[in-house]
């Protein structure tokens, strides 16, 4: 099939006629709808972009003249991406002269548009445009919700880089409102579409939306702690931004990922990230991000008692938040600066000077907070007040759509009781002239009727066997749910005799290992005359007790997951003590010291088998993790006090202490530090569940090396 050349070259002249009419800053208005009215589909989008781009050149009262000429045009030529293409830039401009009702009343009209008509990429674009306008003005779950509508419209028509776009703007809405996991599953959705986009659509634009992405999913996993995995986005984002060779963003990356590797303690490397930033910030001449990579430089070197380069780079801080055109901006800084100072000049003895730094950095935060709080409620006034239009808005044209729709019955009702009148004549004459003929059509009617009477009386049969079939069917369904309850109750029986089985078997499996324990005593007053025996039975003992640790856990996990709770007074003192004598022999053995500080008997009406997981597991983990080097002292303080409606247990030791990174992870269930913990990772999870169950809260404080902290707060009365 042959292509007229005709129109191959009204085409070519067309797209020629376009890029001469958009290169200038004003629109005429008779070659706008000229374009509006001949280009084809597929340049739509380029036609209006164009014309948004040059409307923004021009005055306000021009712009919005050619903007309403251009939605006069789209009208016109009955093409509904025109009309919301043409919508969206009126929308714009309103939104640029900070009249955000009008931007919204037409980011609305082009949705309406949209939705009346089957043009599914016409609404999903109108969708996005009023989701990232409500974003803009802080209605963040509202915009969210329009682009989401968008991305899922976009995909099922396979137009990828519209999905990526959405998914995109997506990730930054989750990350502004503080969903960081969110955020990071928008990000990887943005990358997964990425992949999926055609040659001709990888740009350079795209690839710098992807080392955007990646640069925010680092930031996202900064926030939630996931450091390491951080590092790794903040290094393909940094590779994508040297394969673009964008020297800002290399190095705002770098700062970025400097306050990572700050926290990992990778000193070196975040001073070489930071200066990287630093450098580049002042290359190009963004003073605030320089002056705040020189005070992170500062706190570096003042960590590291480094003072002289701290107070260069703290010197040149000073200078660069000077420089910062943004008064908001440049008091943010200047607030951030005097902090730093105030540590500098403590970390060189000068306290006076570091006091008076410190009060000027509260009274500029104070100052900024204040200013920030009117910002946030003018912020709300603003989001409620475009609401309340767009409610407005939405009551006008649902109030449009009814006076449209009574006028159109109005002229369908006319227009029906004209016809009624016609076809009226029509019978009249009709009768007249077929009398005869009316006679015969009346006795197949009474034939007709019969028939229908017929099959009246077998659709009242049908009807009948229906209700019967139902009837079967409810009468199925009660079976079934008799069954279900018998089955489900049958269920609960075996799970309350396993819950027995475990509980008596606890018992029975520790019956032995007490026998054991009590043959020990006897050997030791039998035997006397080697010492091998001695020791061979100190491991016999040494195994029992701990077979009898676990089971005492086995049997707690029983009495944790119990659903009721019987409380009775109980004596802490004499609790304590009973659970302190149980390790007598561990203390002797291992020559710890110990002491329990109680200043009078305490009664608190309580779960005797609860507190005595506390306790008996908390003593243990100290023994546990103790110091066994040659010259090592150990010891266990227990403190109880007594404050009001609670008390507060206190129990310290000087063993080997945790590291921090780990300390977040101590109360989960089976949790072992490392390989070569000793414990089995159920005593502090025992520990956390018992204080839970009894409405009181923990503390773990823990310094590696050098001991650790277990603050426990528990109500006196349930």
């Amino acid at each position: 099939m042959h292509k007229n050349p005709g129109i191959i070259i009204l085409f070519l002249f067309m797209s020629l006629a376009i890029n001469s009419i958009f290169a200038q800053d004003t629109l005429r208005a008779d070659s706008m709808v000229d374009i509006i009215a001949t280009a084809p589909r597929e340049r739509l989008v380029f036609v209006f972009d164009t014309m948004e781009k040059n409307l923004a050149k021009a005055s306000t009262g021009q712009a919005l003249s050619s903007a309403f000429q251009a939605l006069s045009a789209a009208r016109n030529s009955k093409k509904i991406l025109a009309e919301v293409l043409a919508c969206r830039n009126i929308a714009r401009i309103y939104d640029r002269i900070g009249n955000k009702e009008e931007a919204l009343r037409y980011y609305d009209e082009a949705l309406l548009a949209a939705s009346n008509r089957n043009d599914k990429f016409a609404l999903a674009l109108a969708q996005y445009n009023i989701g990232e306008f409500l974003s803009q003005q802080e209605l963040l779950s509202e915009g969210l919700q329009h682009i989401l509508n968008a991305a899922k419209t976009f995909e099922e028509q396979k137009m990828f880089s519209y999905v990526v776009l959405c998914h995109y703007e997506g990730c930054m809405i989750n990350y502004r409102a503080r969903n960081y996991r969110q955020c990071i599953e928008e990000g990887y959705n943005v990358l997964n579409y990425h992949e999926k986009l055609s040659l001709g659509e990888i740009t350079p634009a795209s690839k710098f939306q992807k080392m955007s992405v990646y640069n925010t999913i680092a930031l996202a996993n900064y926030a939630i702690k996931q450091f390491d995995i951080a590092i790794i986005n903040y290094e393909k984002a940094e590779a994508i931004a040297r394969e673009i060779n964008n020297e800002f963003w290399i190095g705002l990356i770098n700062g970025n990922k400097a306050v990572v590797l700050k926290d990992l303690g990778h000193t070196q490397e975040a001073i070489k990230s930071i200066l990287a930033d630093y450098n580049t910030s002042k290359k190009f001449k963004v003073w605030g991000s320089a002056g705040m990579a020189a005070t992170e430089l500062c706190e570096i070197y003042l960590s590291m008692n480094d003072t002289r380069m701290a107070a260069r780079y703290l010197d040149s801080a000073k200078v660069l938040f000077t420089l910062e055109p943004k008064k908001v901006d440049r008091r943010k800084a200047m607030a951030n600066y005097y902090r730093t100072y105030s540590r500098y000049q403590s970390a060189v003895g000068n306290f006076t000077a570091a006091y008076k730094a410190l009060d000027r950095h509260v009274d500029l935060r104070d100052s900024l907070y204040q200013e920030q709080e009117s910002l946030n409620l003018a912020k709300v006034k603003a989001s409620y007040d475009l609401d309340q239009k767009q409610t407005e808005i939405e009551l006008l044209t649902k109030n449009n759509e009814i006076q449209q729709e009574r006028i159109r019955s109005q002229r369908t009702i006319f227009i029906a009781t004209l016809v009624g009148l016609i076809l009226l004549v029509i019978l009249v004459i009709n009768l007249i002239y077929n009398y005869r003929r009316q006679r015969n059509i009346a006795k197949v009617i009474r034939v007709q009727h019969d028939e229908i009477e017929m099959k009246n009386t077998e659709l009242e049969a049908q009807s009948a066997k229906l209700q019967e079939n139902n009837q079967y069917i409810q009468s199925l369904n009660a079976q079934l749910e008799q069954k279900v309850m018998e089955r489900t109750h049958e269920l609960e029986l075996a799970n309350k005799e396993l819950d027995t089985f475990l509980y008596r078997s606890s018992h029975d499996m520790r019956r032995p290992i007490t026998t054991l324990l009590g043959l020990n005593q006897v050997a030791r007053y039998v035997i006397n005359d080697s010492n091998s025996v001695v020791v061979l039975f100190d491991k016999v003992v040494e195994t029992a007790r701990s077979m009898d640790s676990m089971l005492f856990k086995m049997q707690m996990m029983y009495e944790l997951n119990k659903t009721d709770l019987p409380l009775e007074p109980v004596n802490i003192n004499q609790l304590i003590h009973d659970s302190v004598r149980y390790f007598e022999s561990d203390f002797e053995k291992y020559s710890i010291t110990h002491h329990v500080t109680i200043p009078h008997d305490i009664v608190i009406l309580s779960n005797v088998a609860l507190l005595q997981i506390i306790f008996r597991n908390v003593i243990e983990n100290s023994i546990l993790f103790r110091k066994t080097q040659p010259g090592a002292q150990p010891f266990i303080d227990v403190n109880i006090l007594n404050l009001n409606d609670t008390i507060e247990i206190t129990v310290a030791d000087n063993g080997i202490g945790v590291e921090e990174r780990y300390q977040s992870q101590l109360f989960d269930l089976y949790f072992r530090a490392s390989q070569a913990s000793k414990g089995n990772g159920l005593g502090l999870y025992l520990v956390k569940k018992a204080v839970t169950k009894l409405n009181g809260s923990i503390e773990l404080i823990s310094d590696y090396g050098i001991g650790t902290t277990i603050t426990m707060k528990l109500p006196i009365i349930q």
